[in-house]
């Protein structure tokens, strides 16, 4: 199977908006980087089923389907795939704005969040009730932490 084929690449694009909106739902930690992580936390397949991958066991649509599960697998690896960012966040229960400054001083018009300990970017998760690093990949600090599990 080639990994330039339409298909495969269509498929795992649907299979990665689906797996974004997972972890915005909070269904896969945003640290997740393979397909086979995935099945810690949910039935996978399900990605592929809803995709419309299609599979009927045979060797040909077996091969398919690894094609698929690999080419997702090296977009969730990929060092550019975008994190949860201030005005790309399509989650509604987080918000990565703030109305003060470090020093506790309103500001007139709210601002990107940034980690008062490290500068990092950051958001307050409703659904967790906490703060966390836009990035889960950055390193832990004093004030707000990776999402890890």
């Amino acid at each position: 199977m080639s990994a330039t084929d339409p298909r495969i690449a269509g498929w795992a694009g649907q299979i990665l908006t689906a797996v974004d909106d997972s972890i915005a739902e909070g269904i896969l930690p945003a640290t997740v980087r393979s397909f086979t992580d995935m099945h810690d936390h949910c039935d996978a397949n399900d990605f592929l089923i809803d995709a419309g991958v299609p599979y009927d066991g045979t060797e040909a649509t077996i091969e398919l389907t690894v094609a698929v599960q690999d080419a997702v697998t090296a977009a969730l690896r990929a060092p550019d795939r975008p994190w949860c960012t201030h005005g790309t966040c399509r989650f509604p229960g987080h918000d990565h704005t703030t109305t003060q400054t470090d020093d506790g001083t309103d500001l007139d018009t709210p601002a990107p969040m940034r980690c008062t300990d490290c500068g990092q970017p950051a958001h307050y998760d409703t659904r967790l009730g906490d703060y966390r690093h836009d990035n889960p990949a950055a390193p832990d600090c004093f004030l707000i932490h990776a999402t890890k599990r």
